[in-house]
């Protein structure tokens, strides 16, 4: 009887083990998923936005010599945009990889490498080349090969560099919180959104202590901002989007007043303002359906990082040049528009593609290799 007792017991201690491996198993089937895609129409308006503020405040800044404050506003603005898009997208492609463990991590440092390295190189190495073959001109400004070196892998704010190429000051930023991008969603997919806005407060306080000490910690002041899109994502996952999609672009410009209002005595603290209003406002809007629309923002976006790298050379070559202004004009055109593609298609989507097709083969395989192991043993813990 006391044998059977037993039997009895361990049986059912080995079935709820059973159970709780499966559900553990399992639990990606039951997770909820994002109602935003890869193709989604509203995050290509905030894309394209973004780096449209960014190119016509430095063209205005260029043409007129100095830095207007509403100029400034809206570069700065376009940079929050980046980073709350970017963490939210980020959150999207960690999502529709499906990896656990080790192969989530490194299947997205390294699309991330070849994301963002390969052109930041190109244009980083293109104005290093550029400063050799005017070396003996006084005029122009001989980069160290130190400086070529933290400029090329993308550590200037930790060095205290100056930055080769217009706009490369936020890479690093980026660069550093990939870092803790994953850790991030994997705390947001198992956790309550509310945890997710006690990160976002706790932040603040590093962020304001990062402000008073010191510039290489800067990743830690632009924390909020990032968080922010965390916040987005998650939000996402459950809320309804009641608003119809042609008012998206309303909805995204009333957010703008909130950075609007920013100084350059206090600006970080509108910084975090509005990067949390604006991950906020991302989840409750349905698809923006004007074929328009969707099709220029598509193009924008598409091209956005070659645009971003070298809009302010091309300007700034282009505006130089000893020719009529009409004529000006029309090569600034020509060189904003071919510039960017080409560097895309020559660069920057090969290289895409080449790290999403080793990050497939060497971390899927891994994945697949695991699960295999885990079906032949499936009392085993992971």
């Amino acid at each position: 009887m006391t044998t059977n007792s037993t039997t009895s017991r361990s049986n059912t201690r080995t079935r709820a083990l059973w159970d709780l491996l499966f559900c553990k198993r399992h639990a990606a089937l039951d997770r909820p998923f994002s109602s935003f895609h890869s193709d989604s129409s509203n995050l290509d308006i905030i894309r394209a936005v973004a780096v449209s503020s960014v190119f016509f405040a430095h063209l205005h800044d260029m043409l007129k010599g100095g830095h207007a404050l509403l100029g400034w506003h809206f570069a700065q603005m376009g940079v929050l945009i980046f980073f709350v898009h970017t963490s939210m997208v980020l959150m999207l492609s960690l999502e529709r990889t499906k990896l656990e463990g080790k192969a989530l991590f490194g299947a997205f440092y390294l699309r991330r490498f070849f994301r963002l390295y390969p052109l930041s190189m190109f244009c980083v190495t293109t104005a290093m080349l550029f400063s050799l073959s005017r070396a003996s001109n006084p005029i122009y400004y001989h980069w160290k090969w130190s400086e070529y070196l933290s400029n090329l892998i993308l550590t200037t704010n930790l060095t205290y560099t100056r930055n080769m190429v217009g706009g490369l000051w936020t890479l690093p930023i980026e660069v550093q919180m990939y870092l803790a991008l994953p850790f991030l969603f994997l705390l947001g997919r198992s956790r309550s959104r509310i945890l997710l806005f006690l990160l976002w407060i706790a932040a603040i306080p590093l962020a304001i202590l990062q402000l008073h000490t010191t510039a290489r910690l800067d990743v830690l002041g632009y924390a909020p901002c990032f968080i922010s899109g965390v916040i987005a994502w998650k939000l996402s996952l459950s809320v309804p989007r009641r608003f119809a999609g042609w008012l998206w672009p309303i909805g995204f410009v009333a957010t703008w007043p909130v950075f609007f209002f920013a100084t350059h005595q206090n600006d970080m603290y509108f910084r975090w303002a509005y990067c949390l209003v604006l991950g906020l406002a991302i989840p409750w809007f349905k698809e923006i359906n004007f074929r328009p629309i969707q099709t220029v923002a598509h193009v924008v976006a598409k091209y956005s990082y070659g645009i971003y790298l070298s809009h302010i050379a091309v300007i700034a070559w282009t505006f130089a040049l000893p020719v009529p202004t009409a004529a000006k004009w029309a090569i600034l055109v020509v060189l904003a528009t071919v510039t960017p593609v080409a560097m895309y298609h020559f660069i920057e989507h090969p290289l895409i593609h080449l790290g999403q097709a080793a990050s497939t083969r060497i971390f899927n395989a891994r994945a697949k290799v695991q699960l295999s192991n885990l079906d032949a043993r499936p009392v085993v813990a992971d």
